[in-house]
């Protein structure tokens, strides 16, 4: 099992910028706004320096209590996250214990979890040996640091990996890259994304509130069932540019889920039944395909649909699924799964598609067959071509990659090729070999003509 951590504080101490710091990434949101960080985000950090691998979690401050349900839901999601944690930082200012600095410790204290405490803030070296005073809170490591100037975060790594050593708790990371499937749950605010991520883990990962605009960060959430391992990302919902202010914390979580889109495998994209698919969400979706990611439409509340008198079940999810090809007609190779989060129905569907999905993008066919295949395709179908243009020739093709399959074909020229010819290779392939749920890369190549050769010598 790959070694827990929590960073856990008070606001606001730049605790997310030592998250980043240490891991290398910018992931968590850095703000000067208090409760910026809502939810639990998780990050596997691979210390190659120090030969060890962990997943470090950065978690809501913990404030005083409130009556205010978002806060009181975060504050329970960080101390569930300390009961599992293997190892706790605790970030506090260098030159000042606060109650609320005094009141996390005696919470830290209860959880009888091994601590290490972090004293941010000490921006020259006069500073840090003066912070001895957080020896006071009664735990034994401590380690000085800078966020702001990113000073002494060797010190920070090479103390959790002596702990991480000491206690046998090591993993192998070349098991881990190679079995998880990373899975993007992505699209407009408040269409119950956070509540799939609870039903599929079956934890209380995320907040689920009717608010537009919860989820802030992108949220890793990694489990494991009997066919594969996963890792979920829950984003923040992408919204269109100009219902955003700018350089508010919402433009900055929008970035954040861009970014989720390419570091996914599976891109998951959630859809309201109640809800049109507008321009906005095409965009979104032709981003994850400009990046040749795996697609999945998720339609969500399907359980409320039904719950109204006189319908034919069928026949509506036809005709939706028509709709959704009017809007998504370059998108014709993947179809719908329709669930409902809160009744938990057809939600493993999700993760059952992802497992296909990831058999056909490793799928390879060979040279010879493809051939054949092209004879067969181009006897139905000659090249065709431009009006300006000589008769396009193609001579050979090979798939060349996988992950997303890639095909190469060996042609005249390629400016002679109708830039429609590929679509009907692709469906082609597509009717021949499967490849459904993934993107298809055709390129072309020229092969230099004999009598240019001839010109050059």
């Amino acid at each position: 099992m790959i070694p827990y951590i929590t960073i856990v504080w008070r606001p606001n101490v730049w605790k997310s910028s030592i998250f980043n710091a240490l891991t290398w990434h910018k992931i968590a949101i850095v703000s000067d706004i208090e409760n910026t960080t809502r939810d639990i985000i998780e990050f596997k950090f691979v210390d190659k320096t120090n030969e060890t691998t962990y997943i470090i979690a950065d978690s809501w401050g913990l404030n005083s209590w409130t009556n205010d349900e978002i806060l009181k839901d975060v504050r329970v999601r960080a101390e569930e996250a300390i009961a599992k944690s293997d190892l706790v930082i605790f970030v506090l200012e260098w030159d000042k214990i606060t109650d609320l600095d005094l009141e996390i410790a005696k919470i830290l204290r209860k959880s009888k979890k091994d601590i290490l405490v972090v004293g941010n803030k000490a921006d020259n070296e006069a500073k840090k040996n003066e912070a001895w005073q957080l020896f006071n809170l009664g735990f034994k490591e401590l380690v000085v640091l800078s966020a702001a100037q990113s000073s002494w975060f060797e010190e920070l790594r090479s103390k959790i990996a002596t702990y991480l050593k000491e206690k046998w708790l090591t993993y192998n990371e070349e098991e881990y890259d190679e079995e998880f499937i990373k899975i993007a749950v992505i699209w407009r605010p408040n269409v119950g994304k956070s509540s799939i991520i609870n039903a599929i883990t079956g934890e209380n990962r995320v907040i689920v509130k009717d608010l537009p605009g919860t989820t802030r960060d992108a949220i890793d959430s990694m489990f494991e069932r009997e066919w594969n391992k996963f890792i979920l990302i829950d984003t923040a919902g992408i919204r269109r540019s100009g219902k955003i202010w700018v350089w508010n914390i919402e433009q900055w979580s929008v970035l954040r889920s861009e970014r989720s889109i390419t570091r996914a495998d599976v891109v998951a994209l959630v859809i309201d039944w109640f809800e049109w698919i507008s321009s906005g969400d095409q965009h979104v979706l032709q981003r994850a395909l400009e990046e040749y990611k795996w697609v999945v439409i998720v339609v969500n509340k399907w359980d409320k649909v039904l719950e109204k008198p006189g319908i034919d079940k069928d026949k509506i999810m036809d005709k939706y699924i028509n709709y959704m090809k009017e809007k998504f007609d370059y998108l014709s190779y993947v179809t719908p799964i329709f669930t409902s989060a809160i009744s938990g129905k057809r939600i493993n569907e999700i993760l059952e598609v992802a497992v296909k999905i990831k058999e056909e993008r490793k799928k390879r066919v060979k040279t010879w067959v493809f051939n054949d295949f092209l004879q067969q395709a181009m006897y139905k179908h000659a090249p065709t071509w431009n009006k300006k243009s000589h008769k396009p020739k193609i001579y050979y093709w090979s798939q060349v990659d996988t992950n997303p399959p890639k095909f190469l074909l060996s042609v005249n020229r390629i400016e002679h090729f109708h830039f429609s010819y590929k679509r009907y290779l692709e469906n082609k392939i597509r009717e021949f070999f499967w490849f459904w749920w993934t993107p298809i890369i055709i390129e072309y190549k020229a092969r230099e003509s004999i009598y240019s050769k001839r010109a050059k010598k």
